[in-house]
């Protein structure tokens, strides 16, 4: 036979459910922060090592550039 559940018991055990839903909604939210700093911070390691790398690649094939205009005597 099914068991018979007061309103009470009902009002328990929903407000239990609530309870570890906000917490695991708060922790997902963290998490999630999380993610998001950590991916800022990769971007902005990406743009610097671009930054760095673009100057110094872009120096060397200038000069491949200008060496190949030049026309050696």
């Amino acid at each position: 036979m099914a068991r018979v559940y007061t309103r009470r018991e009902v009002n328990r055990r929903k407000t239990g459910y609530m309870i570890f839903a906000g917490i695991s909604d708060f922790f997902g939210a963290m998490a999630g922060i999380v993610v998001i700093i950590a991916c800022i911070i990769l971007l902005v390691a990406l743009i610097n090592w671009i930054i760095h790398n673009g100057q110094v690649s872009f120096a060397s094939l200038w000069k491949i550039f200008q060496d190949a205009l030049i026309i050696p005597e």
